[in-house]
């Protein structure tokens, strides 16, 4: 990909987002996220979310270390919401709460 300006080549940082799972059992995961969650990373937090969903009850993603996340990752959690699986946020901090609050998702997801 290309900036549209300059067209140079966009470069990402290598550690702009990381997701890790724990406490995972069949019914239950938790990713944890560290960075930020926007059109460059919301692939692989939808990727992770792709992996953890499937035949669980429940599947939180704790967003306390996210720093920033835009309408990408917003995305990621509304297409990944199935039924029979709670997908919520946790510990979201005030900033991206308010991501949450402007588009109405936070009664849906946020724990």
């Amino acid at each position: 990909m290309a900036d549209r300006l300059t067209h140079e080549p966009l470069t990402t940082p290598e550690h702009l987002l990381t997701v890790t799972t724990a406490g995972v059992t069949d019914d239950y995961a938790r990713l944890r996220c560290v960075g930020e969650i926007d059109q460059a990373t919301a692939p692989l937090f939808a990727a992770a979310l792709a992996e953890a969903v499937p035949g669980r009850h429940r599947v939180e993603a704790d967003l306390a270390e996210v720093s920033f996340m835009d309408s990408s990752g917003i995305n990621a959690l509304v297409q990944h919401r199935v039924p029979g699986c709670d997908l919520v946020v946790t510990n979201v901090p005030p900033h991206i709460r308010r991501v949450f609050d402007i588009t109405g998702l936070t009664p849906i997801l946020c724990a």
